[in-house]
């Protein structure tokens, strides 16, 4: 099972004059492929996982790498097993301290059903500081409010199963929710961040003999707690879309922290 579980600190605001700072963007870009090779007969030997962009990569090759492996992590038909996710948020307006975050997703895959995800059990996305409306120039009803919706995008080449199976979204806890102690006020602020799960794929019919491919997409809106699709056997790229949107109250400082599971389990 892939466990993403979405940490987003929300930096503490000061009610000081001061000017306002540049807004800043957290982007998230890194993935991995097999280095695959085909020898004369057409055999398929798995390589090495390779990460993009590399380590050491410059500007110019950095965009490259990650243009080539986008490409791969959306082709269903690659030799190489890849995925991407690029994300990003908005930062802050106004000026206001730094907090860090982290965004995680894990999944499981069963020996029947797959799900690629390079060579790792968990993945961590940092979304970076969660834009609020800052200092006191902002005016009363934007203070402290969110500045943008937070959303992440994951995208993977392989998952599937070769038997009647299900697809589904969990989580525990609906909303990401504030480690805080602080009091506040209910009215004003709020601990909790409801946010939705969307995946997106080439699924199947149950029915026995076979058909075409069906465009399945399965949401987990906010406030919910489960999905499930049943398709038959699949095979086919998966995109994860989350998506934090904007409160109408104000965040407090701190961690909002949330987790869901994907699964895709044979019946």
């Amino acid at each position: 099972m892939k466990i993403a579980s979405i940490l987003a600190g929300v930096a503490v605001a000061a009610l000081t004059a001061s000017a306002a700072s540049a807004q800043a963007v957290q982007v998230i870009n890194k993935g991995q492929y097999t280095n695959n090779s085909t020898n004369f007969f057409g055999v398929i030997t798995p390589g090495s996982t390779v990460n993009v962009p590399s380590a050491n990569a410059g500007p110019g090759q950095a965009f490259a790498e990650t243009l080539a492996n986008g490409l791969r992590a959306a082709n269903g038909g690659a030799q190489q097993s890849a995925w991407h996710a690029v994300g990003l948020s908005a930062g802050d307006v106004g000026a206001v301290g730094n907090d860090s975050a982290t965004f995680s997703l894990k999944d499981a895959v069963s020996k029947d059903c797959v799900y690629y995800s390079g060579d790792n059990s968990t993945e961590d996305f940092d979304f970076g500081t969660l834009g609020i409306y800052a200092g006191d120039n902002t005016g009363p009803n934007a203070a402290f409010t969110m500045v943008a919706p937070a959303v992440l995008t994951i995208q993977t080449n392989l998952a599937g199963c070769n038997t009647n199976n299900t697809v589904t979204l969990s989580r525990a806890v609906a909303d990401m929710t504030n480690n805080s102690n602080s009091g506040f006020d209910n009215a004003v602020f709020t601990n909790k961040l409801p946010y939705r799960v969307t995946a997106s794929y080439q699924g199947a019919s149950q029915v026995a003999g076979g058909g075409a491919a069906i465009g399945r997409t399965l949401t987990m809106v906010e406030g919910d707690l489960t999905e499930d699709q049943a398709n038959g056997a699949w095979k086919s790229p998966m995109n994860l879309t989350v998506l934090v949107p904007q409160p109408t109250q104000a965040l407090l400082a701190g961690n909002y922290t949330s987790s869901f599971q994907v699964l895709i389990a044979a019946q």
